[in-house]
């Protein structure tokens, strides 16, 4: 596909202001100007406040966090008007779009929580990943071509370079969030601490250590990619240009590295740390998006693993079990716990995932929708989906009992039982209510997070368990109404199948009606705020219209109609969940 001009200079555009953010992000920490503004989405109440000098610097890092946001905005918008035939250019513009919101976030709570080391790491590392989504999405649109045609097994070196160069900055993040950065006053050795006494009683060094030999270690991996670049140059464009810039901006990013503390941490080498860390982050990118290539076989392979997740799926889940961790917290929940939960869940939501491909395989072969899965398409053996599904599970199970309690990982494994033996195994096939009583499994993850905090189960949790498992069939009846041909000739008796396309229709107006009340009680028991409750009633309201719309649209326009139904109550579970972490971070 050919892009035009303008669509480059906006996809350039929005790689350069979202480098600027991150840039100027490095000077508000190494300023400690992180709390100049100690409110969010404001600064002391207002949007022009009085300029102080640490007010100063986050101000315009945030005033930059704007401009960057409606040039992604618009890159993003365009993709989807003009480019969305491009796969690879609608899925990065897709990511971009997740990824820019989840930035605000990030950066609200690591306000909000007064810049826990912790969340200011996860901070820069989702705008360091953004920042390489909008690099590859830059090559693509410069050179359309690359990633088209297979070659030698090299190109691995250099995603390898690149994850460490990822593992390299989030090091680094975390020396300056643990205000490790002067723990060190010479270099590559540590020498004696700041504070004076054994080496060994300071955590800061260690820290500061730990990130030098990362730094070895990757420095290795990023100069044999950048040979192997060069040596293959006249395989695709730019490669050697991108080969030799790495390898220079690299030795540059040691050079000021060991210049923090020969200088005694001056300003500018503290300043030019990050902002040359990014740099090489952008680089390193480039030079793996150009010379990325994979092996048929490889790319299908990793391809395939990853679907047998279901990982669209996954992600709605998670973000109902971050909804029952932040309401059961008050706020925003320890780190450690948060990332354990988010792990242990996505492995089992993944595992029970690759499961149920494994036992609908042959209802998947009659669907016209899931034909080419991997099962179905014979691209996978049912060998591994079934130890793909079992391994996930046991790492689900560990993760979460050693890192949370065994409640929640117990909670975890039952969701998985349910789903494969309860529904998909026996009432998938035998009932038209199947994801009336199926919708359980689904309605677990939020149980998963309030345990992992609290290490029970209270009132609350079931309203957020009852909230899901009523949502349930209205959302999968919506998709049974667009594929009902598909589950006809495949056997199954979803409602559309066996009741009618109207009684169907009726049966997604009452469950929507019944979220309405739910998610009122739920701001009544949980104690949650206005936030909260503004978006229940609108967004509560909103699916009854749409249901509404879809009983008295008729014949001819239900199938639209359906899908409208359909796509709306996916945003309706994720954006009452983000009002649900949103209300009880901010306690308004």
């Amino acid at each position: 596909m050919t892009f035009s001009s303008r669509y480059r200079a906006l996809v350039y555009a929005s790689l350069v202001a979202s480098f600027l953010v991150v840039v100027w992000g490095g000077v508000v920490r190494v300023t400690g100007s992180g709390l100049g503004c100690p409110d969010w989405p404001l600064c002391h109440g207002q949007f022009l406040p009085s300029l102080d000098s640490a007010t100063r610097i986050e101000w315009f890092h945030r005033f930059l966090a704007i401009v960057s946001g409606l040039a992604v905005a618009a890159t993003v918008l365009r993709t989807f008007l003009s480019y969305r035939a491009d796969r690879r250019v609608l899925w990065l513009a897709i990511a971009v779009a997740v990824l820019y919101p989840l930035q605000a976030v990030l950066g609200a709570i690591t306000v909000v929580l007064e810049l826990p080391p912790e969340w200011v790491t996860i901070h820069l590392a989702n705008a360091e990943l953004l920042l390489a989504v909008l690099t590859i999405l830059a090559v693509v649109v410069r050179w359309p071509t690359v990633g088209r045609v297979p070659s030698a097994g090299w190109t691995w070196l250099a995603i390898a370079a690149a994850a460490g160069t990822f593992v390299l900055l989030i090091s680094g993040a975390y020396v300056r969030g643990a205000n490790a950065t002067t723990a060190c006053l010479n270099w590559p050795w540590c020498g004696e601490s700041p504070a004076g006494g054994p080496l060994s009683t300071w955590v800061g060094p260690d820290i500061v250590m730990l990130h030098r030999y990362i730094a070895a270690g990757v420095g290795i991996v990023v100069i044999l990619a950048c040979v192997e670049a060069w040596r293959h140059r006249r395989e695709a464009p730019a490669l050697g240009p991108l080969a030799v810039a790495t390898a220079a901006i690299f030795a540059a990013q040691v050079a000021i590295g060991a210049a923090n503390p020969l200088t005694n941490f001056s300003p500018w080498a503290l300043g030019a740390h990050p902002a040359a860390a990014s740099l090489l982050w952008c680089s390193v990118v480039a030079l793996a998006a150009v010379a990325w290539r994979p092996a048929a076989t490889q790319a299908v392979l990793v391809r395939d693993l990853v679907s047998l997740t279901k990982p669209a799926i996954m992600s709605l889940l998670l973000l109902t079990a971050l909804g029952g961790m932040f309401l059961a917290e008050r706020g925003v929940p320890p780190f450690g716990l948060l990332a354990a939960t988010l792990i242990g869940g996505a492995a089992a939501s993944g595992g029970a995932a690759s499961l149920n491909h494994y036992f609908d395989r042959d209802i998947d072969e009659r669907m016209r929708r899931t034909r080419k899965r991997p099962l179905p398409a014979h691209r996978i053996s049912t060998r591994v989906a079934i130890w793909w599904g079992i391994a996930l599970n046991v790492v689900a199970f560990i993760v979460l009992a050693v890192f949370t309690n065994l409640l929640a990982a117990s909670l975890a494994i039952g969701g998985t039982v349910f789903y494969i033996l309860v529904y998909t195994i026996w009432l998938k096939r035998s009932t038209a209510q199947n994801i009336v009583i199926g919708g359980a499994a689904g309605a677990i993850p939020p149980l998963v997070g309030w345990a992992a905090i609290t290490g029970s189960l209270d009132l609350a949790a079931w309203l957020l368990f009852a909230i899901i498992f009523f949502w349930t069939p209205a959302h999968f009846w919506a998709l049974a109404l667009l594929i009902r041909d598909d589950y006809e000739r495949a056997g199954i008796p979803m409602l559309p199948v066996v009741r009618g396309d109207e009684a169907t229709a009726w049966n997604i107006l009452a469950y929507a009606a019944s979220l309405l009340p739910l998610t009122l009680l739920l701001f009544i028991i949980g104690g949650l705020g206005y936030v909260y409750l503004a978006a229940a009633i609108i967004l509560g309201a909103l699916f009854i219209a749409y249901a509404f719309r879809l009983l008295r649209g008729g014949a001819v326009r239900r199938r639209a109609m359906a899908r409208a139904v359909y796509l709306y109550s996916l945003l309706y579970l994720a954006l009452l969940f983000v009002a649900i972490m949103v209300d009880s971070t901010l306690r308004l």
